[in-house]
């Protein structure tokens, strides 16, 4: 049986995405939870078993990739001039911008020589394409093809997008100053 691979995890999303299905009624359907179906599409390879990544394919008619398409394990392939970005607002490799009442993120290169699968800063799955679109990664926080974001923001719940974007800024560059 194949393994989660990104270009599987967008394949499973837009499949879902077209037969109109919630994640969670995909997961009640397939026997896991919500967050694993949110994981899967994210490419997190640990989501969920082998047998239940093949319930999820096959309930979404989504052939598994086949074993010579899978890239050498712990490296994501690299989108536009080698480039990945951590999709987590909260990883202090974001940085977080307000931008009228909106927070955008310009999202950070991973330290020099670093080449793994998951993020140096926070442990996330590294996001190597539009989440929305799968085009390769750009320069900059938005997807140049389908202007998507890469990196989504989080819910603030009573501050103002420039407060809260401040006072992050300010825990990113204390956390970088223990390096």
């Amino acid at each position: 049986m194949g393994k989660l691979t990104p270009e599987l995890a967008l394949r499973l999303r837009d499949a879902r995405r077209a037969k109109g299905l919630s994640q969670a009624a995909l997961a009640r359907t397939a026997g896991c939870t919500q967050s694993a179906v949110s994981m899967t599409e994210l490419g997190r390879p640990d989501a969920v078993s082998r047998e239940t990544l093949g319930k999820l394919a096959a309930l979404l008619d989504v052939p598994l990739a086949a074993p010579d398409e899978v890239p050498a394990p712990g490296v994501p392939p690299r989108g536009a001039a080698g480039r990945v970005c951590c999709p987590r607002a909260e990883c202090p490799s974001n940085v977080p911008l307000a931008a009228g009442n909106d927070i955008l993120f310009w999202p950070r290169p991973q330290p020099a020589g670093h080449a793994g699968r998951y993020c140096a800063y926070c442990g996330e799955v590294l996001l190597a394409a539009c989440p929305e679109c799968g085009a390769p990664l750009g320069e900059g926080g938005h997807c140049g093809a389908c202007g998507a974001a890469y990196v989504n923001p989080p819910t603030v719940a009573g501050e103002t997008a420039a407060t809260w974007t401040a006072e992050r800024r300010r825990q990113i560059a204390e956390w970088r100053a223990l390096l």
